[in-house]
């Protein structure tokens, strides 16, 4: 259905105060840090709040034939290595210094949807960003990690990538940059229906040891053997990790989850390095240890008293599907993989080859990891706006994608928050 037809005149203007409202609020919490001196001076008097609907139409057509260049470039040629600014002493190669080089793998299936998706939103939204796109992100012929697209990771230390289809890949790629744990954001958003309740909680999981190291092996004909690691440097390190991000997002409990009471050597170890960390911060994070049933149970029953929830690796996985669902899908819930050579964002949907290349794919978790990955970068006013604009799509409309009970297409969810984030720019 058309977005015009969805967001009715008088709804729309509605949709769009509360939304301006609501990114106003944001800003002041979140001010930039350098803020332009002249902004208020600048402003044009007597300008409309609303731009017409066929400029707005226009403006979002335009971010939609993005290129790999820049944020809206017109050179179709890569962005690899044209980071020097066009013009000597022009404004545009004052703001070509200031943006933000980040890398972007389109990956398998839906993927390049979901990549095209955040490069229109952040379009709109003015983002300061230069994509180094990689259509491909394997080597020639093999399952190795393209060394060019290592080389971009490392060097810009922030990437966002769509859903790969090979678990052999990405196991590569965390192995080869030290990913060691990953975080999955679980927010509900106001007025997406959902039988659980409201949930707000991040979960952290080991990704590198437990049963995710990979070790296993025939021991006679008939019987099979995985090895389950847990090293004292790798639970320390973890430990460390979700305190930091704790007390950095000001949350205030930790609850660990965990089977020391059958593996009392392997999760014994994890838990020991919890509680070790625990007390040197027991003024400011409140710590608590539950079995892994427990937990899940928990999350579905009482998801309001659910803060911070850390684990080894197969429990992080099965308790992070159960948080994405409660948010109303898997692919609703956004999340980053953590190494000491960066962060690369992604969310947890898969590459779904059926519904590659028509248009169905729900974009929400993939845009709210993006809002994620700006503000690593510090963009703090431009993730307050994309993501105020997503949460009042979900509160003051009716756009849904088909996985969530509505018609909407994905190229419609996505013209509609840009038609909020043009508005606001004016």
């Amino acid at each position: 259905m058309n977005i015009v037809r969805k967001l009715r005149t008088g709804q729309q203007r509605a949709v769009l105060g509360l939304w301006q409202r609501c990114a106003s609020k944001d800003q002041s919490k979140n001010p930039p840090k350098n803020p332009p001196k002249d902004q208020a001076k600048n402003q044009p008097k007597g300008q409309p709040q609303n731009q017409s609907k066929e400029q707005s139409k226009n403006q979002s057509k335009d971010c939609g034939q993005l290129q790999a260049s820049n944020v809206c470039g017109k050179s179709g040629e890569s962005s690899k290595g044209t980071g020097k600014p066009s013009g000597k002493g022009s404004d545009k190669a004052k703001a070509a210094d200031k943006r933000r080089k980040v890398t972007m793998i389109d990956g398998d299936g839906v993927g390049p949807e979901l990549t095209k998706a955040v490069q229109e939103v952040c379009c709109a939204a003015k983002v300061p960003i230069e994509w180094d796109i990689f259509h491909e992100h394997r080597a020639a012929d093999s399952e190795d990690v393209s060394p060019q697209l290592l080389e971009s990771l490392c060097g810009n230390r922030i990437g966002i990538a769509g859903p790969i289809k090979s678990h052999l890949w990405a196991d590569k790629l965390r192995k080869e940059l030290n990913q060691y744990a990953y975080v999955s954001v679980c927010k509900h958003l106001e007025g997406q229906e959902s039988p659980y309740g409201k949930i707000d909680c991040v979960i952290v999981r080991d990704q590198f040891e437990g049963e995710y190291s990979g070790i296993e092996h025939r021991v006679v004909p008939g019987v099979m053997q995985t090895i389950k690691v847990s090293t004292f440097e790798g639970s320390t390190r973890l430990a460390k990790f979700v305190f930091r991000y704790a007390l950095k997002e000001k949350r205030k409990k930790i609850t660990v989850a965990h089977k020391a009471n059958i593996m009392q050597l392997t999760d014994g170890n994890f838990l020991e390095a919890m509680h070790a960390e625990a007390d040197k911060h027991v003024q400011e994070v409140r710590f608590e240890e539950r079995y892994l049933d427990t937990v899940c149970l928990n999350m579905l029953m009482r998801p309001a008293i659910n803060d911070v929830l850390v684990s080894s690796s197969m429990y992080g996985d099965v308790i992070s599907t159960i948080g994405g669902s409660m948010m109303g899908g898997i692919g609703m819930c956004p999340g980053y993989a953590v190494s000491p050579k960066g962060q690369l964002y992604n969310c947890q949907i898969t590459p779904r080859d059926d519904m590659a290349g028509k248009d169905l794919v729900n974009p929400t978790g993939f845009l709210l990891a993006t809002v994620l990955m700006l503000r690593e970068l510090e963009l703090h006013d431009h993730a307050s706006r994309i993501q105020c604009a997503i949460e009042t799509l979900y509160k003051d409309s009716e756009l849904r994608t088909q996985d969530l009970g509505g018609e909407a297409k994905c190229s419609e969810f996505v013209h509609a928050l840009c038609e909020l984030l043009i508005s606001q720019n004016g």
